[in-house]
């Protein structure tokens, strides 16, 4: 019914080069400096050559979904090439699942280029220093036809010059696995400038800092470089993510040392933290000019929504996706990275990437000096500035998470529908239900709920009266249901609640049970055929066993007809909504599953306001995590609501 889509975007990062002779450009990926002449030496081979296709396979070996880049070879100008070849590298899309990188991105089926070539210990062949290793030769590209055909005639020379031209064969291994296309990305919108985008060149962010959370983050200090102790290593991430907050308001949360066991990139956990490892251990960074790589996964809502985005919220306008996790790997044997202030700063642009920042630029003669002193620039300063942002950074990141109007958020709701002969349409709180949205700046009664989200399934109409939604049944059926846990449903509506500037993520209404109810034309209260004869033992309501929809059974002050809502029992006191505990940290109440409730705070009983965020529980017991013993004032009253 519904169908989740993953995106994986990736950055790498290296050290700038005072002077470079060639201007490479490298989305998502930066390197130490090295010259042509060295570039030339390390590459196993060099052709020019045709992209013919880009097709995504599940990797047997490394995990993940990888792309293969097929290409026409053009010319050998370094070892001897088949007609054709195909590079490995990770990201693309399969089976609604994909995962993206900037190097798959870049890509385009009939780009001409220049590739140096190299091979993985797998046999597969890949691209030397990333992207920089697939330079534009088209004489087509405005102001750079020249430039290219130079480029070509000097990379001929130094092949020939070292003795290396057309010698040995070059060729890899491949991967026999499902496959499917990758789409190019066809160019990015001018507002997701200076962010990492998917292949439909949407952008994504994480979503506790709408709801005031923090984001927790993981630290893997397995192997640090020469000299930077484990203090001094944490120091330093303390200092990334520090300089991140300043300028977005972002609260991190250390959820301690931990031994990821395997590459971060490659960890598939989606609990929206950042995973930071300070060492390549497993060998994610091949070669050994890059520094380090930072990204993060992102998922779509449904492909309701796969070319628009939205499952991350929007801002100003603004599109996004939801990041699922992050990471960040460093290149702990590389010597530059022993300068404990250049370790930071490259760890600091990796953290940009994981939030959701590309580089600010990839060309190596940026004369824009805003662009070069940027954290984001795509070669590390080495110059001693240490985890230190730069005057375009920050503005660029607060299209992400801006300081002080975040979007709102809002909850996935299942609700019941019940049949009857005549369609129900004057008992409160049947057939309806009101949605909740919240905002760190804005009342919930101020913002405006949009309805404009695709609709899908049968046997009901919805229409919506400010917040709340209301079904109109389609037809008399007998009961059904379907998994809550699940993405199954009978009907589903997509909706998002907007405060004038930004809206919420895109979330689910699903009507997920059927119910009948056989009373004749104007005696329907509600109350399913099913549910009666499981309390009652009929199901004709009776004044007699006080089984009516408005009778109190169990004496516990709810009604038969809330009972139902609340989905506790009408004949037992000791079935309804109460607290179980409340200690300094957490309260605990009994709960229906995936249901929302909300906790309301008093220091008099007089004035109560909303305490934390709503909750909707997957078991039958709901928690609210905070801090429930405040030092003053002394005493403070605490009650949960369910959200009819």
């Amino acid at each position: 019914m519904v169908y989740h889509r993953l995106f994986l975007a990736r950055c790498v990062f290296g050290v700038m080069a005072l002077l470079q002779v060639s201007i490479s450009w490298l989305p998502a990926s930066s390197l130490a400096p090295t010259s042509e002449q060295e570039d030339v030496q390390a590459a196993l081979g060099i052709c020019t050559g045709r992209i013919t296709g880009l097709e995504s396979f599940r990797h047997p070996l490394r995990g993940g979904i990888f792309t293969r880049v097929k290409i026409s070879v053009l010319e050998s100008i370094k070892g001897r090439f088949p007609a054709s070849i195909t590079l490995v590298q990770r990201g693309g899309t399969l089976d609604g699942e994909s995962e993206s990188t900037g190097l798959a991105g870049a890509f385009a089926v009939g780009d001409e280029r220049l590739f140096y070539v190299t091979k993985r210990a797998d046999g597969s062949l890949e691209l030397l220093r990333g992207f920089a290793g697939a330079e534009s030769v088209s004489t087509a590209l405005p102001g750079r036809g020249f430039a290219n055909l130079l480029k070509l005639r000097r990379v001929r020379q130094l092949a020939a010059a070292a003795g290396t031209a057309q010698t040995a064969p070059v060729s890899g291994g491949d991967f026999s696995s499902q496959t499917g296309v990758q789409q190019a990305n066809s160019g990015t919108p001018s507002s997701a400038v200076g962010l990492l985008v998917d292949g439909n060149n949407i952008p994504a962010r994480l979503l506790a800092p709408d709801r005031g959370e923090q984001i927790g983050y993981l630290v893997d200090v397995q192997a640090l470089p020469s000299g930077i102790s484990q203090v001094q290593a944490l120091n330093a991430v303390t200092q990334a993510l520090a300089a991140w907050s300043a300028v977005t308001g972002l609260s991190f949360r250390f959820d301690g040392l931990q031994n990821f066991g395997q590459s971060a990139a490659a960890v598939s956990i989606d609990d929206e933290r950042l995973r930071i490892q300070l060492h390549d251990l497993y060998g994610e960074i091949s070669g050994t000019t890059t520094l380090g790589v930072g990204g993060r996964a992102t998922t779509n809502v449904s492909n309701d929504f796969t070319a628009t985005g939205g499952g991350g919220g929007q801002v100003s306008g603004l599109e996004f996706h939801k990041t699922t996790r992050g990471y960040v790997v460093l290149k702990h044997t590389a010597t530059s990275m022993q300068t404990l202030s250049t370790f930071a700063e490259v760890l600091c642009h990796e953290v940009g990437h994981s939030l959701g920042m590309a580089h600010s630029s990839e060309n190596s003669a940026e004369t824009d000096t805003t662009l070069k002193q940027a954290v984001m620039f795509f070669q590390a300063h080495a110059d001693g500035r240490g985890a230190t942002l730069g005057s375009y950074d920050g503005p660029v990141i607060q299209k992400v998470h801006p300081p002080t109007d975040t979007p709102p958020y809002s909850y996935d709701r299942i609700m019941s529908m019940v049949t009857a002969p005549s369609a129900i349409t004057t008992v409160a709180g049947i057939n309806e239900l009101q949605l909740f949205g919240c905002d760190l700046q804005t009342a919930s009664a101020s913002l405006t709920l949009v309805t404009t989200g695709p609709v899908s399934g049968g046997g009901g109409t919805l229409s919506f009266t400010g917040s709340t939604v209301k079904v109109t049944q389609g037809g008399y059926y007998s009961d059904g249901s379907v998994d809550p846990a699940s993405t199954s449903f009978y009907v589903l509506k997509w909706v998002r609640f907007s405060d004038g500037v930004n809206a919420s993520p895109w979330t689910r209404v699903r009507i997920t049970s059927i119910y009948g109810d056989s009373k004749p034309s104007g005696a329907a209260d509600g109350l399913p055929d099913s549910w009666m004869t499981t309390y009652f033992g009929s199901t004709t309501p009776s004044a007699a066993n006080l089984s009516r929809a408005t009778d109190d059974k169990d004496k516990d002050g709810l009604s038969n007809l809330t009972e139902f809502l609340l989905g506790t029992s009408p004949v037992d006191a000791n079935s309804r909504l109460k607290t179980t505990a409340l200690d300094g940290a957490s309260l605990q109440w009994s709960a229906t599953p995936y249901l929302l409730y909300y906790i309301e705070s008093s220091t008099d009983f007089t004035t109560w306001t909303r305490f934390g965020n709503p909750v909707v529980p997957t078991t039958t017991t709901g928690l609210s995590s905070g801090t429930f013993n405040p030092a003053s004032p002394a005493r403070k009253y605490y009650r949960v609501h369910f959200a009819p």
